[in-house]
């Protein structure tokens, strides 16, 4: 039997009815969903269910798309008269010509008796169950028959599972009803993995978009599209057509509805969330109807209105589209070019509109102008997808469905963005291949790949669209932080001087990921004019602030690259742009070296299910290498193998050597135990002369560390002598606290008589770094070599110093050293003789543990909500809180902690 996704809690309930009933004690259950939310298919799997097991199924439906005569929901029991009925003659004949609709129709009364005493004795051989499905539109007689025998159920083995849709009523009163929502997106996922395995991303994610959780949308959708649309090698229409089976089950709907109902549903699909009443009613005044026509569509439950009609649901937006004549289609696009005119101030006055019939279809390239003029970027996109999809010539829509791709891909819509630049890719252009190699590099990256992609579209196209060139160009130029090759900021840079551009901000990025310590004067010199000049700017363009805040955070100007990244994230483009996934990656890596690594799990699970469902994986990796090393200095040790193994393989597959560089030093902090560092094996991460790496610079005290463990001077020498001779000292705070630390454990191991001078050194830094950890460790190793020398009072500030950093920062192992380095002179850590924290269940609050325990059952966070009235949003909050408390990092873990603690 086909699993039924996100509906356990309902097959519970239903498993308990039928239990219930082999028992002798009858019952029913009642449930209520949308259209095509999973109700017949629910139905369905109870049926085999009790056929498995030997039961009598039997099965009625309501039909609301024709008239019925009385008792016409339940003629399918017929079959059953053939046992004896306990009656007269007379009264069973007049039963069989009623079920039959022979003759004149028998008593209700007469019916409900008279079926019962058939059903009761055929279950005493083996169990009934009665499936009755669309109850909201069975026949009035057929309704008090079921009625009748559901409250007769009390001591016979006869079950009824019921479905009800949405707004229908409930005959069967006294019975609960259980709610069918919609599907949460991990189900959703899975759904369409069962039937449709072939999806690209492109088509997986418009149809969750458009189905809303909907079974029957997640199932039927995919259906109507091309092979191209399905493989992503073309883009999904903006209004998807429906499959069949939606045609079927929701078509007659629209179909039954007024002439001008229809049409003005027609055009409401066209327009988007933001229209006005105002222009919705110029819409409907261009079609000759009155906004009163939507009243049947409302009555059906199709549309809702407070201020402005809208669609109950996105499927239907769809299928109002497609179920109307061509000729009101036509009229539609035209009323909505009028109309999108006149609100963006061109073309038609916004006092008078004209009909439909008299404007023309060019009109929609002319809203879409005017929508790229006005920076109304949504709208934009749509009026070129529609224009392309309606234009008769292959070279208009290549050139229609090109500018989509171009706004698509400044918009950070890159999916999107590459299976337009194929609607069009017989006829490339400069500047779609130009968009095309950006869009590749944010969905589908290696770093070979992309990056001879993105250097050839760049050297071919010098008058592509000016802010997606110079966007490619910065990606060309982060590149080389992925590869560790300085070859793809060179080519960026050539580009640069080849346009003759005057972009400082753009510069200033491509020279510090080229060569940030070299170059950290002039890239400093730089950073105080640009950021003066954009500062005094109002509306500057977020892209120049990323580039800015990039390239301070390389050089760390940590406090300048978070004002920086602050005003970019909350600028004009907010609710959209491709700087957007840079600027998430780099408050990432800010929130681990700021030391705030609660708010980056928070972060890193608010965002990082976004990046993967636009298939941007490359920035969804680095937030997890983020999340990767804030688990191994907490020594998360189950969470940390598991993204260790996910980040190793993803940089062996993309061609990433940051990413392995990450992944060796990761897996160097989660090989220490208490006893301190050990030697790293075959896959560290570099620690060279390579300082042009950030990690390998921020990594420095590791590097000196590991070679000491290994008694090797030599190496610890030479890394030391390195970052002297680079000048990295005097390259920022961080960085004189790291070479200055350094150089102390190394004279510490040799015993030199100036260590306690260069300790003494590093802590001076150590009060302008910005790096909490760093300053901990400095603090720990200090304190350490305090003790050794029996300096025991100097010792205990700096041991206890270093306790509570790490204890704050849950950094366990370090805590754990830092501990063991206090009892040996004698002291207790704060807190370590203060009454201990409840952990396990007993530590959860009731909401807490009601919560758990649901999760443990394999609810999911929406499933959770809906049942306890919170958002999905609380659910995950309080998850992420009692995970500790358990002792568990995942929900898988969930059922074993509870078992564990009730063992106990």
């Amino acid at each position: 039997m086909a699993r039924l996704h996100g509906r356990d809690a309902v097959l519970t309930v239903v498993g308990s009815v039928l239990d219930s009933t082999t028992a002798g004690q009858g019952s029913a259950v009642v449930v209520r969903g949308g259209s095509g939310s999973g109700k017949s298919a629910l139905l369905q799997r109870a049926a085999q269910t009790a056929a498995v097991a030997g039961w009598r199924v039997l099965r009625v439906q309501g039909d609301g798309k024709r008239e019925t005569r009385p008792f016409a929901a339940i003629r399918s029991l017929v079959s059953l008269l053939d046992a004896p009925v306990g009656e007269s003659p007379a009264v069973r004949d007049a039963l069989v010509h009623t079920l039959s609709g022979r003759g004149r129709p028998a008593d209700v009364m007469l019916v409900c008796s008279a079926l019962r005493g058939v059903l009761v004795p055929a279950a005493e051989r083996r169990p009934v169950l009665l499936l009755a499905d669309d109850c909201q539109w069975l026949d009035p007689a057929s309704a008090t028959v079921l009625t009748f025998l559901v409250n007769r159920l009390a001591g016979t083995q006869m079950a009824v599972v019921a479905a009800i849709d949405g707004e229908g009523l409930n005959p069967f009163t006294g019975y609960d009803v259980i709610e069918l929502p919609a599907l949460d997106r991990e189900s959703a996922q899975r759904v369409l993995a069962d039937h449709h395995p072939d999806l690209a991303n492109t088509a997986r994610s418009a149809v969750l978009d458009v189905a809303e959780g909907n079974p029957l949308a997640l199932v039927d959708l995919p259906a109507a599209l091309n092979s191209a649309q399905r493989k992503g090698r073309a883009a999904p229409p903006d209004l998807m057509v429906p499959g069949p089976m939606l045609y079927r089950t929701l078509g007659w709907r629209f179909r039954k509805l007024p002439p001008d109902t229809r049409a003005l549903l027609t055009v409401l699909a066209l327009a988007d969330d933001a229209t006005e009443p105002r222009d919705l009613a110029r819409l409907a005044q261009s079609l000759g109807h009155g906004l009163e026509a939507f009243g049947p569509a409302e009555d059906a439950g199709l549309v809702t209105s407070d201020r402005v009609p809208r669609f109950t649901r996105r499927v239907l937006r769809c299928l109002a589209y497609f179920t109307a004549p061509l000729s009101v289609r036509l009229e539609a696009h035209a009323a909505w070019a009028s109309i999108g005119l006149a609100g963006l101030g061109a073309g038609v006055p916004t006092d008078a509109v004209a009909p439909a019939r008299s404007i023309r279809p060019g009109h929609l390239e002319t809203l879409a102008q005017a929508a790229l003029a006005a920076e109304r970027w949504d709208l934009a996109i749509r009026t070129l997808r529609h224009a392309g999809d309606v234009n008769p010539t292959q070279a208009g829509r290549t050139r229609l469905y090109t500018t989509a791709a171009l706004v698509a891909v400044r918009r950070g819509q890159p999916l999107l963005a590459l299976a337009l630049s194929r609607e069009s890719a017989r006829d490339a252009t400069g500047t779609l291949s130009v968009v095309r190699a950006s869009a590749l590099f944010d969905t589908e990256f290696h770093a070979d790949a992309s990056g001879s992609a993105l250097a050839r579209a760049l050297a071919e196209a010098p008058a592509a669209a000016g802010d997606v060139q110079d966007w490619a160009t910065f990606q060309l130029a982060t590149l080389s932080s992925v590869t560790g090759l300085p070859e793809p900021a060179h080519t960026a840079l050539l580009t640069l001087r080849r346009r003759g551009t005057t972009n400082d901000p753009l510069r200033l990025a491509v020279i510090a990921s080229l060569d940030a310590v070299g170059r950290a004067p002039e890239i400093r010199a730089g950073l105080a004019v640009a950021v003066g000049r954009l500062l005094k700017t109002p509306g500057s363009h977020p892209y120049e602030l990323t580039w800015l805040a990039d390239a301070a955070w390389r050089i760390d100007e940590t406090a300048m690259a978070s004002r920086l990244l602050a005003i970019a994230l909350r600028g004009p483009d907010r609710g959209g742009g491709a700087h957007l996934p840079h600027c998430w990656v780099l408050r990432a890596a800010m929130l681990t070296a700021g030391g705030r690594w609660q708010e980056l799990h928070e972060f890193v699970a608010a965002r990082l299910p976004g990046l993967e469902a636009e298939g941007l994986h490359q920035q969804a990796m680095a937030l997890k290498t983020q999340l990767l090393l804030v688990c191994a200095y907490q020594g998360r040790r189950e969470r940390g193998d598991e993204l260790l193994r996910e980040v190793r393989q993803w940089a062996q597959d993309h061609g990433c050597a940051h990413y392995l560089r990450l992944a060796g030093y990761a897996a160097h902090l989660l090989a220490q135990d208490d006893g301190g560092p050990i030697a790293v094996g075959e896959d560290s991460w570099p620690t060279g002369d390579d300082r042009a790496a950030s990690l390998v610079r921020h990594s420095h005290v590791d590097a000196v560390r590991t070679a000491l463990a290994r008694n090797d001077v030599a190496a610890a020498r030479a890394h030391h002598e390195s970052a002297v001779r680079d000048g990295l000292a005097s390259f920022s705070a961080e960085m004189a606290l790291l070479v200055h630390h350094g150089q102390a454990l190394l004279s510490a191991h040799t015993d030199e008589p100036g260590t306690a001078g260069l300790f003494d050194a590093a802590q001076a830094a150590a009060r302008a770094s910005a790096r909490p950890f760093d300053r901990a460790r400095l603090a720990l190793d200090h304190g350490a070599w305090l003790r050794r020398r029996r300096s025991f009072s100097a010792a205990r500030t700096y041991l206890r110093s270093a306790h509570d950093d790490f204890t704050r920062l849950g950094a366990l192992p370090w805590q754990s050293r830092a501990r063991a380095e206090l009892r040996a002179i004698g002291v207790s850590p704060r807190g370590e003789h203060a009454p201990r924290a409840a952990v396990g269940v007993s530590s959860l609050s009731a909401h807490e543990e009601r919560i758990v325990r649901l999760a443990a059952l394999g609810l999911s966070n929406r499933e959770i909500g809906d049942r306890l009235v919170i958002s999905p949003r609380t659910v995950a909050s309080h998850l992420y809180k009692v995970f500790p408390r358990l002792g568990v990092s995942s929900r898988r873990e969930l059922a074993r902690a509870l078992r564990d603690t009730v063992e106990s």
